[in-house]
Formats: structure tokens, C-alpha cells, sequence
């Protein structure tokens, strides 16, 4: 899940080395802070903006409110941060989001610049033509920044927009309305955030936009005070259901009701489906864009909830995302259905420290002391997912650690071909869209021999567009570790289980999905595997396993049985009418 813009970051030395005294008498010489105040709408909904930000340094603060929900970003001279809808914060420090942001520092102090022509980090693109209107196209890299393409307007000589590479999406930031702010600083009133990827837009109106000499604190504000362990306890713990160390679900009340069952995954944000929603009572208020896994683009709105509890761990009156999360996705057999998601905002508030023997979650309020067991990773971000230095087949990167991803560790189509992996991960055992190997998987201080690696080649959008991470390390893998994620102290330690091997993979070739008569539905076949020899074809429908009736085992069920020894015979009854069943034995499929 990502934001819709960057926070602007920058030390002073970097941007003293991005401005040289005198470059152009377009930028700003003092430290003026613009205070801005004005309206936004994204989302179907119409807030109230404000923006406190210093052109010299780059050092800024923002809010955007729109009642139901508030966010917040900046840049305090030190770090840059964000403050998602909860109302907590973390900073973004990856390499990426470092070079990323030293560009929109450069950026904001050369608004009012004409095109760059003679200015060192800048090239011609060459000119551009859209409705009518005729642009001249410029690329600028700043010092140790990323690389921003500019379009200038060649009827006003203006700034038309910018464009800038985001880790998983492009911003089109179109610049209008501009106005004499003082001294002859133009500044534009009128900004639109364009998000192809996520066919996302977020328009800016200011009223207002005035020169002070103070601007107040730029620094993230304070961790809420809406997290508490009940009955002054340290901790609490908490016993989770694995589907077979694939997922990790959590007993919820939500307003006192429940338990629900919830998925935790830090690589998300807290979620409820539309089906909870309803059952606690609560109608959804916007229609945000939202995407993860896939090219899908799912529309959000959101709910205040007035206490949601895990344990003996509350919290207070927390925005939740409603997504129409799929059926098939929330299926979990005879048990209920998977009711929403804990993510980020968990993560915010909570040392979550993870035993996959004991299958328990023992919950610390953030900044607690707490035991350490195992080697410690430091956690960097550059949106809202904890990433580690790892990588794959000894290239180097950052890895996301995704308690939500419920499959093999995913190799990123970007950084494969920028590393030169992406041939021989197209080579991989085709199942539906993905090509899986067997590969060196490293993460943190460890590396695991042997581990099933997924590649989907090039995305259009959503998570497998991204531009800085390497891999995506699901809950497959890490329930190899004991892990405790601490957010606050920018660290995750990993305690190896030796005893835990390999998760094997599917060793029938076969792909499937829930349908919502409870019977599944063939996604795929592997040529040549176990599946195909037996006869079976997309499209088929499924009505037992190994004896099982369909409507009582889930995906995460099936696929443990598919999973199963080498050499099990696993009887498979396809439907509807006449119903005919078929055998086949299980074999390993990757070398």
C-alpha cells in the first residue's frame, strides 16, 4: 500500500552544494518561510490544506484534513517523515527516498526558474506537444538526487509540471495560477497531483501563501496517545491461527464486538472488508485509490473506530481503510472469513515480537524495553513497509519483510534486469503468471540456500512496480524466525529456527481459487506436472480433495495438501455433472 506524495528531504550541506550562492536570481536567497493555506479534494472528498515550508532548505511541514481522516509530511532539516491517517509517523530513509527527496528539496526552490539551459545536471529533452500546447522538455538531475523531467511551457516560459520516479509510482505534479508572493517570488496557487499508476489525483487551491521570518517546528509530530495495555500490564499476549505458515490471523473486537479474525501484515494498513464494516455498523466516507499486489486499483473510503483490542492491547479512536476485499481472499473454510487487515499503524504503536513455535504475538507499547533474541536487521522505509538489506543470489538490495505475503518470496522485475537475474528467473517453472526458481535468499545478517523464488516480469502498477526493493519476503520465509519488529527503535531482530525448514512448493502444478459456492476453480496448470498428466485444465471445477469436500477446506487447506510428501496419491473429484475423479502423485517440480 503507498502515499500520494514525498516528503521533501535534504541536510543543509547537500542543498548548499544543490544551490550555489547567486545560481540564478529566480531562487530564494533567505530563509523566508511560506506559510500556505488553502483547499484540497482527492478521493471524492474536499478538505482544508496547510503548508509551512522554507525554499532555501527545503525544510517543511504540511496537513491535509478532510475531517474523517487528517495526514501529515515534512522534512525537519534532518529527516524526512511522514504521518499517515492514524496520526503516527516514521521517517523515510531508505537510499531511494533519500536521493528522491534531495530532488523535490532542489525542486521546491526553483518553482519561478526558467528552463534550466547551461545549469550543471541539466539536459534537453526536446520538445512536446499536448492540447495544442507546445512544451519544452528538460531533465535535471541535482547533486546526489534522482532525476526530475521538467516541462515548460514555451508560451509563458512557466513551469508547466514536473515528473518525478516514486517507488512504486510516478508523480505528475502540473503547476498553475501563479502569483507574486513578495519580492518578486512567483509561487503557483493551483497544484494537481497526477498518479497514472494509481489513477489517483489530489488538487491543491491555496488562498494564501505569505513570507514570515519564523516558520515554527518542522519536525514529525509526537506518537498519539491512543495506544495502552490494559489493566497496567507490561504486555499482553496473543494466540495466532498460521494456515499452515502462510498467514497470521489475530482475535479482534472491534467497539467491543467479536473476536473477527484479522491478518497481520506489515505491509499493509489497517483494513476492514466492507462485510465488517456493515456487521460493527459503520458506513465508509470517500473513495481513495489503493493498490498492492497485482495491477488491480481498488477505491477506499474510510470509518473511525472507537476501540479496537488484541489481547489486553487497545487502541483509540483509529481511521480504517474499507476495501472490497475478495471473497476468495477471505476465505477460510469452516472457519470465518478473514474480517480485515492490521498493518502499519499496529506496527506504529507496538513492539510485535512473533513466536512461530508457540504461534503467540506478545504486544509492548512502543519504546518499551524489551528482551532481544536473535541477530538485529535496521528497518528503512521508503513509503510504508519496513524494508532490510538482503537480496537475491548474491546481488545486494533492499528486501521488504510482508507478514501478508502468503507465497514465495517475490523477485522484483526492476531490480532483476538492473542486476542482470531477470533471464534466468524468466527461465522458472511457468505456473499462471509467475516463473518460480530455487535461489539464495538473503535477509538481514542470514542467507537461506534453497528457497522458492517467484518472478512476474514487468507491472504496470502496484507493488511489482516498484523501484527500489528488491524482493518482497513473505510469511513462507519468516516463519523460518522468531521476530520481534521495533518500529520505534528502527530495528527487527531475527531469532534463525534451524528446525523449520523450507516451505515446499506446489508439487501438483495445480493453481487454484475459491469460488463462492465453496467448490475451487483451476487458475492454472503446469505443462508436463502432475496436474496435467492426470488430465486436468483451467476452467475445471473442483468438488473434493483427497476425500475432502471443497466447501471445507480453504485455499491455504488445499494447497498443504498439494504441498504434501513426495510420492502421496492425492484423488481429486472435478464437477459438476457428471462428477469424475482423478489421481495423480506428487513430485517435486523445481530442481
Amino acid at each position: 500500500m503507498r502515499v500520494a506524495a514525498f516528503a521533501i528531504a535534504v541536510g543543509l550541506a547537500a542543498f548548499a552544494e544543490a544551490f550555489p550562492a547567486g545560481a540564478a536570481p529566480c531562487e530564494w536567497a533567505g530563509r523566508e518561510v511560506l506559510h500556505e493555506h488553502g483547499q484540497v479534494q482527492q478521493g471524492g472528498l474536499a478538505g482544508e490544506f496547510r503548508r509551512r515550508i522554507e525554499p532555501l532548505t527545503g525544510r517543511f511541514a504540511e496537513t491535509t484534513d478532510f475531517g474523517i481522516v487528517a495526514s501529515g509530511r515534512g522534512y525537519d532539516g534532518r529527516f524526512a517523515w511522514l504521518q499517515d491517517v492514524s496520526g503516527a509517523s516514521h521517517e523515510l530513509n531508505s537510499d531511494f527516498a533519500v536521493r528522491l527527496a534531495r530532488s523535490e528539496a532542489w525542486l521546491a526552490g526553483h518553482l519561478s526558474c526558467p528552463a534550466p539551459e547551461g545549469r550543471t545536471g541539466a539536459a534537453a529533452v526536446g520538445q512536446k506537444v499536448e492540447s495544442g500546447r507546445t512544451f519544452a522538455v528538460w531533465r535535471v538531475t541535482p547533486p546526489r538526487g534522482a532525476s526530475i523531467e521538467l516541462w515548460f511551457d514555451e508560451a509563458t516560459a512557466r513551469l508547466d509540471r514536473a515528473i518525478l520516479q516514486y517507488p512504486e509510482n510516478r508523480l505528475i505534479r502540473h503547476f498553475a495560477d501563479w502569483r507574486d508572493v513578495g519580492d518578486g517570488q512567483l509561487m503557483p496557487f493551483l497544484e494537481r497531483d497526477e498518479d497514472p499508476e494509481d489513477q489517483e489525483e489530489k488538487v491543491v487551491r491555496l488562498d494564501a501563501a505569505t513570507p514570515r521570518n519564523t516558520g515554527g517546528s518542522f519536525r514529525a509530530p509526537p506518537r498519539p496517545r491512543d495506544a495502552r495495555l490494559l489493566g497496567g500490564r507490561r504486555l499482553t499476549v496473543a494466540p495466532y491461527e498460521d494456515d499452515h505458515r502462510t498467514r497470521i490471523f489475530l482475535p479482534v473486537f472491534l467497539n467491543g464486538k467479536g473476536p473477527y479474525p484479522f491478518e497481520l501484515d506489515n505491509g499493509g494498513h489497517f483494513i476492514l472488508s466492507a462485510e465488517t464494516a456493515r456487521d460493527v455498523g459503520l458506513a465508509p466516507q470517500g473513495a481513495f485509490a489503493s493498490t498492492g499486489a497485482g495491477n488491480d486499483v481498488s477505491r477506499a473510503g474510510y470509518v473511525r473506530i472507537r476501540s479496537l483490542r488484541v489481547g489486553g492491547a487497545e487502541l483509540s479512536d483509529q481511521p480504517a481503510k474499507v476495501l472490497p476485499l475478495s471473497a476468495s481472499a477471505n476465505d477460510r473454510g469452516p472457519r470465518l472469513p478473514r474480517a480485515g487487515i492490521l498493518g502499519l499503524e499496529f506496527f506504529e504503536r507496538f513492539v510485535v515480537a512473533i513466536d512461530h513455535r508457540h504461534k503467540t504475538v506478545t504486544l509492548r507499547l512502543a519504546g518499551a524495553v524489551h528482551p532481544v533474541k536473535g541477530q538485529a536487521a535496521p528497518i528503512v522505509f521508503d513509503e510504508d513497509a519496513a524494508l532490510v538489506r538482503g537480496g537475491y543470489e548474491g546481488a545486494v538490495g533492499n528486501v521488504m519483510l510482508d507478514i501478508g505475503n502468503a507465497g514465495a518470496t517475490i523477485i522484483e522485475d526492476y531490480w532483476a534486469r538492473t542486476h542482470g537475474l531477470a533471464s534466468a528467473l524468466a527461465k522458472g517453472l511457468v505456473l499462471g503468471d509467475g516463473r518460480i526458481s530455487r535461489g539464495r535468499i538473503a535477509v538481514g545478517p542470514f542467507s537461506l540456500e534453497g528457497e522458492t523464488a517467484a518472478y512476474y516480469g514487468p507491472a504496470d502498477r502496484g507493488s511489482e512496480y516498484t523501484r527500489s526493493v528488491a524482493a518482497v519476503l513473505g510469511e513462507p520465509l519468516l516463519s523460518r524466525f522468531n521476530a520481534t519488529y521495533d518500529y520505534a527503535r528502527k530495528t527487527v531482530w531475527l531469532e534463525y529456527l534451524p528446525d523449520v525448514s523450507v516451505l515446499p512448493f506446489n508439487r501438483a502444478g495445480l493453481q487454484l481459487s475459491k469460488a463462492s459456492d465453496g467448490t475451487f476453480k483451476v487458475v492454472a496448470v503446469s505443462s508436463g506436472s502432475p496436474a496435467a498428466e492426470a488430465g486436468l485444465a483451467k476452467g475445471d471445477i473442483v468438488l473434493s480433495i483427497a476425500g475432502l469436500p471443497a466447501r471445507s477446506l480453504s485455499r491455504a487447506d488445499a494447497m498443504d495438501i498439494l504441498q504434501g510428501p513426495v510420492g502421496t496419491s492425492v484423488p481429486i473429484t472435478l464437477g459438476p455433472v457428471p462428477p469424475r475423479t482423478v489421481t495423480f502423485r506428487l513430485r517435486d517440480l523445481l530442481p
